[in-house]
């Protein structure tokens, strides 16, 4: 079974960037771990997610 590392930064929350790359994987039959997770507490703050 193939793997990648995905890294996401920015506002991948708000946005909806981060649950979109989860549907996208999803719907291809795959599937993720979040191997680490930073999430921005105020709106200036980035978040960070390695899947």
């Amino acid at each position: 079974m193939a793997s990648e590392i995905i890294e996401l930064s920015g506002h991948i929350i708000d946005s909806w960037t981060l649950p979109r790359a989860w549907d996208i994987i999803m719907d291809r039959g795959g599937d993720f771990l979040i191997q680490e997770i930073q999430v921005g507490k105020h709106k200036s703050e980035p978040s960070y997610v390695r899947m």
